[in-house]
């Protein structure tokens, strides 16, 4: 440092600081310790201060010159000094912030290291990410708080429903998890402790009143890609992902199968499904079409058929039904098995289910009316043994009035 570049700080004399010839140079002010002016070559003039913590030059920016004043300058460096008199590194704290990550990172490392190796839905899950916490991408993750996340499940319950709620914060409480375990997160998890909304196990199934108008619906749909898609859906019972993903090399048709991949499946078992002769004829009839992998083609990334939103509402809306999902199909093919008479173990074994306490809530629920067609012939049963025994008694009675 040399006399001429030591300088007493002043808007006027700042401003008139020539350009350096080379690429950059540093002034000192006179009444700030450490307080130093860089100027580049380009125009630019920056605070910044300077001093020794245990033996070692820690440098720290303050702002640009002439957005922060001098004033202000000499009084943000004085709190730098007071800071590290307090024993507090403002430098090495503010170099610390710089290397947390934000909640976007952190979770494209959770997407990376686990969701992509585990989960079938992770694609699903990465959308519910940008959809949910797309404006927390770029926030340090120790500046989330409880109340952030308490904020957004309140609002997501109002706006997505009670489920949706509860699965965003299953998904970052999850994501910090792993963080944590993994290292790259020393602080809490902000979505612990959130209460979140009782949910209520969805028991809709198309009822018996409906089936007619369903059927009609189906019937009469223009597009024959979606027709076949839902006829599928609720002949076969199985999930829209696997009808939407189904491959011509998994149909035997001289075997009359279809086989599910084990990675396709959400329990990593195949499955196997006997097909039914309207199946079979639905299947050679698109097969007659262009050849391709995909029974359902499209035209999107997956090179298949995806979930038609659309077609469903509008389907519904001819039908005039409400409030059934395309899943529920799966489940409304549970409670006609069951209605005939399916025991449980066969819904299970159609149905693919790897816990059977899930097939028994899908059977207690439907089968409902088999149970009460058994006890109407019970009664029936209890009717006509009644009338036998009265019966019974006249001709008894008519014998000894004869005698």
């Amino acid at each position: 440092m040399t006399e001429t570049n030591k300088i007493n700080f002043t808007r006027k004399e700042i401003e008139g600081l020539s350009l350096p010839q080379k690429q950059q140079e540093r002034y000192y002010d006179t009444k700030s310790r450490g307080l130093f002016l860089l100027v580049t070559a380009n125009g630019f003039k920056t605070f910044y201060v300077r001093r020794k913590v245990k033996g070692k030059s820690e440098l720290y920016m303050l702002g640009r010159f002439p957005e922060l004043s001098v004033e202000q300058a000499r009084a943000k460096a004085g709190g730098f000094h007071a800071a590290i008199t307090d024993g507090k590194n403002v430098a090495e704290a503010r170099r610390a912030e710089r290397a947390e990550l934000t909640l976007g990172e952190l979770f494209n490392e959770y997407l990376e290291r686990h969701l992509k190796k585990s989960r079938k839905t992770w694609k699903v899950l990465e959308d519910n990410f940008e959809r949910y916490f797309g404006p927390w991408k770029n926030h340090r993750l120790s500046v989330i708080t409880r109340a952030d996340v308490e904020r957004i499940h309140k609002d997501i319950g109002r706006t997505r429903g009670k489920y949706a709620a509860n699965r965003a914060v299953d998904l970052i409480r999850a994501t910090y998890n792993k963080g944590i375990r993994w290292q790259l997160h020393k602080g809490d998890n902000p979505a612990v402790g959130i209460s979140e909304f009782t949910e209520q196990p969805r028991e809709r199934v198309l009822q018996a009143s409906e089936v007619e108008r369903f059927f009609g619906a189906v019937d009469t749909e223009p597009d024959p890609h979606f027709k076949d898609f839902i006829k599928l859906c609720l002949l076969t019972g199985q999930r829209k992902s696997n009808v939407l993903a189904m491959r011509w090399a998994d149909i035997d048709f001289k075997g009359r199968t279809w086989t599910i991949p084990g990675e396709k499946m959400k329990n990593n078992q195949s499955l196997t499904l006997a097909l039914s002769d309207a199946e079979l004829d639905l299947l050679k009839a698109r097969r007659k079409k262009p050849p391709g992998d995909w029974v359902f083609p499209g035209d999107g990334r997956t090179g298949h058929y995806v979930e038609p939103k659309r077609a469903w509402a509008r389907l519904l809306r001819r039908a005039k039904i409400e409030d059934l999902h395309i899943h529920d199909l799966r489940r409304s093919l549970a409670s006609f098995m069951a209605n005939t008479g399916a025991d449980v173990s066969m819904i299970r074994s159609a149905l693919n289910h790897k816990d059977i306490k899930t097939t028994l809530n899908v059977y207690v629920r439907t089968a409902r009316t088999a149970e009460l067609s058994a006890r109407e012939k019970a009664h029936e049963l209890m009717k006509e043994l009644a009338k036998a025994s009265e019966t019974d008694e006249v001709e008894t009675a008519r014998g000894k009035a004869r005698n």
